[in-house]
């Protein structure tokens, strides 16, 4: 049965009195008298008692409140004065789990919103660590990847704020090596890829869903344009792709086929959330991805350079067999002729 405001009125105003620093001792009528002045609530002192057991005993509130009763000076009081219903009960492992969040965050703490999470779990421990003498972090042994600070990042609680608020936005905007150009937008997503932060919005010009990186953000300000409520973008928006490119949303089934070597990572560490395992001998591992074929799954690809060969679509073959022949022909002081074969 949930506990009703009434009762959590009345027991935060029998805290900040048992919490009072300078009265220690507080007796049922007295109680029962703050609580009628302060709540406006009626109040008895056999309210007061019921309120003082459901704070020592709830197993609903946990609130476990060391409260005891001292006849001598006929008050109720905390046997422990650090005590508040404010403070959280979290045990050790609770500290612990808190500290490895707030390390783990640390490395977005240039994101304006989760540098304020940071901040604010930091504030938590704080509370529930006072009057403890406080060591360094725990987590010193734990480096996690150092990227420098992405432009763009000015914008991100205006992004966010019209995102909630269904609101849309004028943006200028400047691809690399053209003039910025102004369009209105309705901003869905933030998606953040390889140290770059990007947002999905409906262009309201183009009249297409259009995803732009921050960094090429000149300016947003306010808008009269009315908010699209009719797409439905969110996290699964770019579960087809690798990175945030959908090209022509075709989603296809692409066969790679690794060397034994570099298929032991594959197989602990998936490219994709699809991956499925074809073969796996001593030849090499062959994978399936069913994936939209852009220009970041391309990268990643040729990154494994001469450790996998793409075995299908024939179309994704001959970019990287072309690609390559161009990678190749950046280098003619070497004159080392490459013969390439396309198996098509």
């Amino acid at each position: 049965m949930p506990v009703n405001l009434n009762i959590l009125a009345r027991i935060r105003v029998i805290n900040d009195c048992l919490c009072h620093r300078k009265e220690k001792y507080w007796s049922k009528e007295k109680l029962a008298e703050e609580i009628r002045e302060l709540t406006q609530l009626p109040c008895s002192t056999r309210t007061v008692i019921a309120d003082i057991r459901l704070m020592r005993q709830s197993s609903l509130l946990e609130y476990h409140a060391p409260i005891e009763h001292s006849k001598a000076n006929d008050g109720y009081y905390y046997t422990d004065s650090t005590y508040s219903i404010d403070k959280l009960p979290l045990s050790a492992n609770d500290i612990k789990s808190l500290k490895l969040a707030a390390s783990t965050l640390n490395q977005y703490r240039n994101v304006p919103l989760l540098s304020e999470l940071v901040t604010t779990i930091g504030k938590v421990i704080d509370v529930v660590e006072k009057g403890k003498i406080r060591e360094g972090s725990i987590f010193e042994f734990i480096d996690f990847e150092r990227t420098p600070l992405a432009s763009g990042m000015e914008f991100m609680d205006q992004l966010t704020d019209a995102i909630q608020h269904q609101r849309c936005l004028k943006l200028s905007y400047q691809k690399f090596g053209a003039k910025p150009e102004k369009f209105d937008i309705h901003p869905y997503l933030l998606k953040e890829y390889r140290n770059r932060w990007y947002v999905i919005a409906y262009n309201e010009q183009k009249k297409d869903m259009r995803t732009y990186g921050l960094d090429r953000i000149v300016s947003l300000s306010t808008t009269a344009c009315e908010y699209n409520k009719g797409f439905a973008v969110d996290r699964d928006y770019l579960s087809d792709c690798i990175g945030i490119n959908l090209e022509d949303q075709l989603v296809e089934d692409i066969l790679l086929k690794f060397i034994p070597s570099e298929g032991h990572y594959l197989k602990t560490q998936k490219m994709h959330r699809s991956q499925e395992i074809i073969s796996d001998d001593k030849d090499g591992l062959v994978i399936q991805l069913r994936l939209i074929v852009n220009f970041e799954l391309i990268g990643i690809i040729l990154g494994y350079g001469a450790k996998v060969t793409v075995i299908a679509p024939l179309h994704l073959k001959k970019q990287i067999v072309k690609i390559s022949k161009k990678i190749h022909n950046n280098y003619p002081e070497l004159n080392e002729p490459l013969t390439f074969t396309d198996e098509s």
